[in-house]
Order: structure tokens, then C-alpha cells, then sequence
């Protein structure tokens, strides 16, 4: 009875951190603007805007831009509407009471409870696709509004209309804000289904993580101007079944060693990894398109194809997260013949399948972010520079530079998401496959993420035999 109570106590304590963290924000949008990241992509919207509308050959490169953020609401909007039709399904499945006690950690197992929780994923997504339904509203009015000619108005009638378009391009993005962090909420709700501790440990690691995106700390002065029975099967199960207490945490101890030995490689040498390398180049890319107006449309382009294969990753984690989900609740009482060697039990299939469908619900979640970032970008990155001081172009693309790195990173996180859903898929047939796939994934990555050829060409070499751009890379690559 005391683990029920664990619902009423934690529950409320996760839903009233993640509100009091966005009130907070809200005000330090209001208050701070400079020193948030949705501010100051609100004021380089608006020049944007300006640039776009005094300019009238740069249309196509205006409309193209505007289709990047529609197909990044797009995506949102039909991922919450076919999540909202899966939530549907499960909560008029029928399963009983007996069959949904497995999935659940700790916490309260009750048939109400259930229907609270359930409802409460559903009405997340729902308010999720309406938000994304409002951004694609605006940003298709915008689309029309931004190519008005404003040579045949009066001067007056030209900065009203401005105001009015650039109004509407940053109401498109704040509904697609607020509707990501529908999603936002929708996770926590979703852990809650494995008991409250889950829940309320995800909100505050959501909270850490938001913190880190929506504030700015660099350019923000610059822009402004057990079972409940108790019981111990581990007597029972065998000398076999203690192999996933062994082989699994090494296999997972060796991925994380792994990519914290690239994470400082990253750091201290990054023109020896790809993604250092990369990064480095990503910023020398944005410097160029922005100092030559006439590559607008070539930077949007190359821009939406980094947007197409985030869209492509966060579309397959959620439809496998909606195939694993459908495995947990198909009350499947065959499922030991499915395990090769190790541990046969219900509880040890529902860690398992948690584990895979964390890993796929993350991984969305970092594509979505990867999406954030470059629909951003995909308007930033054709501010004008020349109408700028000197001083504040240099930080305009530093800022921009970052933008799109960190869109990268996110997507380069997601895919790492997807390394790491493979031994866990495997681990369901035993703790050899999952263990002998870690190996073989380490092996395979070091030669993906190190690069042996390229590492010395980037940038030149001063007397104290130190890669300038290698300090570069050091501080562009920290996310």
C-alpha cells in the first residue's frame, strides 16, 4: 500500500518541477530576452524578415526556407497524431490488471491509474498536434506574406507590414516551440506507466537538459543590441541466468568507456575525429554562405537534407518504440522460447523491452532537437551581415556556426541512440549476443569516429606545433 502512495507524492513533485522550470523561462523571456535561445532567434527572425522583403530576387530563397520549418512542424504534428491513435488502441485493448502488474517498477497498478496515465500520454500528443497545426498556419500565411511587394507601398505601410510578417514567421515558431514541449511532457507521462520513480528521476533530468538548451550564456549580451511479493528468484533460476548480471554491464560499461574516451578525443584533439573535423568545416561552411548573399538558397538546400535525415531517424525510433510497446501489451505467454541463454523471467523481458524502448524514445527526442536546430538555422544563416557592424557579424556567425553544429551533435547523439538499441535487441535472445555485439560495435565505431588521414590538414600548424584550428574545434565541439 505504502508503494501506492509513492504516486501522489512524486507525480505531482515531476509535473510541478517541469512547470515551475518553463515559468521560469517565460520570464526570462520576457525579462532577459538576450540571454535565451528562443529570444534571440525571435530578433534574428526579424531581420530575416527585413532582408527577405527589401531584397525581391531573394522569394524562392524566403518560401524555401519557410518549407523547411513547415516540414519540421509537419513531422511533429503527424508523429502526435499517429502516437495519440496508438494510445487509443492500447487503452481499449482489454488487457487485465494481471497482464499490465509486469510492466510496472513500482508504484500504483490499479485499473484507474492506469486510465489516468494513459490519458494523460494521450492528451499530451493531442495537444501536441494542434500546437504543430497552428505553426503550419502561420508559416504558410508567411510564405505568401513575406513576398509583398514593398516598393509599391508608402514608407509608413512598409514597416507595418514588416512588423506583420515577422510577427507572423516567429508566432509559427513559437507554436512549434510550445508543441515540442508538448512532447516534452509526454515522456515523463510515458515513464510514469513503469511506476512514479522513473517519472519523477526524468523530470529532473529533462529539466537539467532544457536548462542547457534554452539558455545562452555566450552570445545573449551580443544580439540585443524486486517484485511486490518480495521473493527472490535468483535461487531459481540457475548458473546460466547470472550471466546478464555479468556480460550486460560490461557490454554497456564498454560502450560508455568507449564514448567517453571519444568525447575526449573530441575535446583536447578534435582534427583527429570526424566529428571534430567535421565541425570545424560545418563553421567555415556557415561563414561562407553568410558572406555571400548569393548562396542563400544553396545553404537552405544543403540544410534541409541534414533535416531530411534527422526526420528520417526520429520517424523510425518512434514507429519502433510503437512496435515495442504493441510486444509488451501482446500478453505473449511463449515468449522464453525466444531467449537463447540467460534469464527466462517476466520481470528480466520487461527490463529488456524498457531498456529498447527508452533507447528509441531518446532517440526521437534527440532528432527532434536535431530538427529544432536546423529549422533554425535554416533562417539565421541568411541574415545579412553587410547591413551589420563589424563586431557583431564576427558573433551573428559565431552564433550560427554554433546553431548548426549543435543540430549536428544532437543528430550524431540520435544515431548513437540507434548503436545502442542493437546489443539491447540482442540481449532479448541471451547475454552472449549482446555482450560479443558491444565488442564488435566498439570495433566497428573506432574506425568510424577517428580519422587517421585528415587530422593534420585541417587549418595550419603555429611554431609551438599546436592546430590553431584545433582549439577551434575544441570549443565548437562542446555541445
Amino acid at each position: 500500500m505504502e508503494k501506492q502512495y509513492l504516486d501522489c507524492v512524486l507525480v505531482p513533485m515531476g509535473i510541478l518541477l517541469m512547470v515551475a522550470y518553463h515559468l521560469w523561462l517565460l520570464y526570462r523571456i520576457l525579462k532577459h530576452p538576450t540571454k535565451t535561445v528562443i529570444s534571440i532567434n525571435a530578433i534574428n527572425r526579424r531581420f530575416w524578415v527585413q532582408a527577405m522583403m527589401e531584397d525581391g530576387s531573394k522569394g524562392v530563397l524566403a518560401v524555401q526556407s519557410l518549407r523547411n520549418n513547415i516540414m519540421a512542424s509537419t513531422l511533429l504534428a503527424s508523429t502526435a497524431i499517429m502516437l495519440s491513435s496508438l494510445i487509443a488502441i492500447l487503452m481499449s485493448g482489454g488487457s487485465s490488471a494481471s497482464d499490465r502488474s509486469s510492466w510496472f517498477v513500482f508504484g500504483d497498478k490499479s485499473d484507474l491509474v492506469y486510465s489516468i496515465k494513459f490519458f494523460s500520454i494521450l492528451f499530451c500528443f493531442l495537444v501536441a498536434f494542434f500546437l504543430n497545426l497552428q505553426s503550419i498556419r502561420y508559416y504558410s500565411h508567411a510564405s505568401i506574406l513575406i513576398n509583398v511587394p514593398l516598393n509599391k507601398m508608402s514608407h509608413r505601410n512598409q514597416h507595418l507590414t514588416l512588423e506583420y510578417v515577422a510577427n507572423t514567421v516567429n508566432r509559427g515558431s513559437y507554436f512549434w516551440s510550445l508543441g515540442l514541449r508538448a512532447f516534452y511532457f509526454s515522456f515523463p507521462l510515458f515513464l510514469w506507466i513503469f511506476g512514479p520513480l522513473p517519472m519523477f528521476f526524468s523530470c529532473m533530468a529533462l529539466v537539467f537538459m532544457l536548462y542547457f538548451l534554452d539558455v545562452t550564456f555566450q552570445f545573449g549580451w551580443a544580439i540585443g543590441a524486486v517484485d511486490d511479493k518480495g521473493h527472490n528468484e535468483d535461487e531459481e533460476l540457475g548458473v546460466k541466468q547470472y550471466l546478464d548480471w555479468i556480460l550486460v554491464p560490461m557490454g554497456i560499461l564498454l560502450m560508455v568507456t568507449y564514448h567517453l574516451w571519444l568525447l575526449y578525443r573530441i575535446l583536447k584533439h578534435p582534427t583527429k575525429t570526424v566529428i571534430g573535423v567535421n565541425a570545424i568545416n560545418r563553421r567555415f561552411w556557415v561563414q561562407a554562405m553568410m558572406e555571400d548573399g548569393s548562396k542563400g538558397v544553396l545553404a537552405v538546400q544543403s540544410l534541409r537534407n541534414n533535416i531530411m535525415a534527422s526526420t528520417l531517424l526520429a520517424s523510425t525510433a518512434i514507429m519502433l518504440s510503437s512496435l515495442i510497446a504493441i510486444l509488451m501489451t501482446s500478453g505473449s505467454s511463449d515468449r522464453s522460447s525466444w531467449f537463447l541463454f540467460g534469464d527466462r523471467s517476466e520481470f528480466a523481458f520487461s527490463i529488456k523491452f524498457f531498456a529498447i524502448l527508452v533507447c528509441f524514445m531518446v532517440a526521437f527526442l534527440l532528432n527532434l532537437q536535431s530538427i529544432r536546430y536546423y529549422s533554425h538555422a535554416s533562417i539565421l544563416i541568411n541574415v545579412p551581415l553587410k547591413k551589420m557592424a563589424h563586431r557583431h557579424q564576427h558573433l551573428t556567425a559565431e552564433y550560427v556556426a554554433n546553431t548548426v553544429n549543435r543540430g549536428s551533435y544532437f543528430w550524431s547523439l540520435g544515431l548513437r541512440s540507434f548503436y545502442f538499441s542493437f546489443p539491447l535487441f540482442l540481449w532479448i535472445f541471451g547475454p552472449l549476443p549482446m555482450f560479443f555485439s558491444c565488442i564488435a560495435l566498439v570495433f566497428l565505431l573506432y574506425f568510424l569516429d577517428i580519422t587517421f588521414k585528415f587530422g593534420w590538414a585541417v587549418g595550419a600548424v603555429d611554431d609551438n606545433g599546436h592546430n590553431g584550428d584545433e582549439e577551434l574545434g575544441a570549443s565548437s565541439t562542446r555541445p
